[in-house]
């Protein structure tokens, strides 16, 4: 073993960049809910961009039972020794991540070695788990990452969409109600999708078709609450989806902490 979970509070998961090509299996990419703040992790410790580290929604909290080089997407990377212990938590923000030199060691599926939460395969990771690293060579050449600063320096602008393919199923307005509302992220909000609380937005009577579903899509129930899809996504889906997150914008989306706000823009 490398390191003992003493506490996991909230959910606590092992992701890397994700897994791509088996949507038609459904199977969804996964993979770091914000991936710029994983390569950041990774790369303070000189890691691979797509190595597999901790995703941290909530608190964490791990005893070194051998000495560990570690590091998280906000703090530079440190020593760990052996016996010690390291608590990290994703306040002020949703998600943190952190990652042990070597990465942490995963079976690969589907291209992927993060958790596989919709099959039931690699799922969350508990308190007095016991987890290894991975072997990598002594020195990976990387480039120093900065965009968390700039996902903190932008948090507060309103999220970028484009309107969705599904106009027919909104009565006339709707999207200009999106876009002069402010949303509030709901508790409820998970890697399948961001649940938003504020004025909801009207639907017509049209029937719900299934049809493909897409990372960073705003489905719409008929409660008119609008849902913005995560990593863990249902491959097909029948609500209607009034407008999509450019994908510039995801990190800053989900970085946004529970309870926040958010506001849109076109």
């Amino acid at each position: 073993m490398t390191f003992t979970i003493v506490r996991a509070l909230g959910l606590v998961t092992v992701q890397d960049l994700g897994r791509r090509g088996h949507m038609h299996e459904a199977v969804p990419p996964g993979g770091a809910l914000v991936a710029d703040r994983l390569i950041a992790a990774n790369r303070a410790v000189r890691n691979p961009d797509d190595a597999p580290a901790l995703e941290i929604l909530g608190q964490l909290a791990i005893r070194a039972e051998r000495a560990l080089v570690v590091a998280t997407d906000v703090v530079p990377a440190r020593p760990v020794p052996v016996g010690g212990e390291l608590i990290v938590a994703s306040e002020p923000r949703r998600v943190t991540y952190l990652a042990v030199r070597g990465g942490i060691a995963a079976p690969l599926m589907f291209g992927g070695r993060g958790a596989l939460l919709c099959a039931g395969l690699g799922g969350l990771v508990r308190t007095r788990d016991r987890l290894l690293t991975a072997e990598l060579p002594e020195v990976v050449d990387v480039a120093p990452a900065a965009a968390p600063t700039a996902l903190d320096a932008a948090s507060d602008a309103p999220i970028r969409i484009v309107a969705g393919p599904d106009f027919d199923y909104f009565a006339a307005g709707a999207l200009d109600l999106l876009l002069s509302s402010e949303y509030r992220i709901l508790p409820s909000s998970d890697r399948v999708g961001t649940r938003l609380d504020g004025p909801p937005l009207p639907r017509t009577d049209v029937p719900e078709v299934s049809r493909p579903m897409a990372l960073g899509a705003l489905e719409v129930p008929r409660d008119g609450k609008p849902i913005v899809l995560g990593p863990e996504l249902p491959t097909t889906g029948g609500y209607p989806i009034i407008a999509v997150v450019a994908r510039g914008d995801l990190g800053r989306l989900f970085s946004i902490r529970l309870g926040g706000t958010v506001r849109f823009t076109r």
